[in-house]
């Protein structure tokens, strides 16, 4: 493997996610309950199979620009469990949280929001962050699953959020790896402590095997 040409984060592959999401999520409103519930699963499948294109295929893949060999990436099955609607509870001069990087970088969020949902029958509690330039919302979180079977320096997780809602979706089968689970050469924040889960969660994408 050469030495890496270009370091880009794993907030790059997350713009791409929420635009994404977000498109398809309005598609699907008009569908009764049944359909619904089948085209949700669909919906995550396709969404999960253009993430799994990308590593393989596209420029800006860290496995193209690492010259990594790729197999495949690893998912749950669909859960509609693990999506959730989320109450906000907006942070007034939230905390400034100087993230430390896979690489020994620091990164700067702002705590924005509490978010406070249920999940598979037990309470949890999230602290939405806001990048230093205000261009992106990251929801990074650590849970039981960490370590054992998804990668253990936490996943990240994408959402719609604007300041001004006062609830917002979670879809934790949405739930993704940084890119520092695939190759080395990336700068990738770590979850702050208390965005530690006390609870299994079961959906997103697993620990990438090579």
């Amino acid at each position: 493997m050469k030495p890496t040409k270009i370091l880009i984060i794993s907030a790059v592959i997350g713009l791409v996610l929420i635009t994404v999401f977000s498109l398809v999520s309005s598609q699907s409103e008009a569908a009764d309950s049944k359909t619904d519930d089948l085209n949700y699963v669909e919906r995550i499948d396709s969404l999960r199979k253009v993430q799994n294109d990308f590593m393989a295929k596209n420029e800006n893949s860290p496995f193209i620009i690492q010259e990594a060999s790729f197999a495949s990436l690893s998912y749950f099955a669909v859960d509609e469990n693990y999506k959730v609607s989320a109450v906000v509870e907006p942070i007034v001069m939230g905390k400034i949280h100087a993230l430390q990087t896979s690489n020994d970088k620091i990164k700067k969020y702002k705590e924005v929001a509490l978010l406070h949902f249920d999940i598979v029958g037990k309470h949890g509690d999230l602290t939405l962050l806001q990048s230093e330039d205000k261009a992106h919302y990251f929801l990074p979180f650590y849970d039981e699953t960490s370590a054992i079977t998804t990668y253990g320096a936490g996943r990240y997780l994408e959402v719609v959020y604007t300041g001004d809602e006062s609830d917002i979706t979670l879809d934790f089968n949405n739930a993704y790896n940084p890119y520092c689970a695939y190759v080395d050469g990336y700068s990738c924040p770590v979850p702050p402590a208390k965005n530690q889960l006390k609870i299994a969660i079961e959906a997103g994408e697993k620990i990438y095997t090579h």
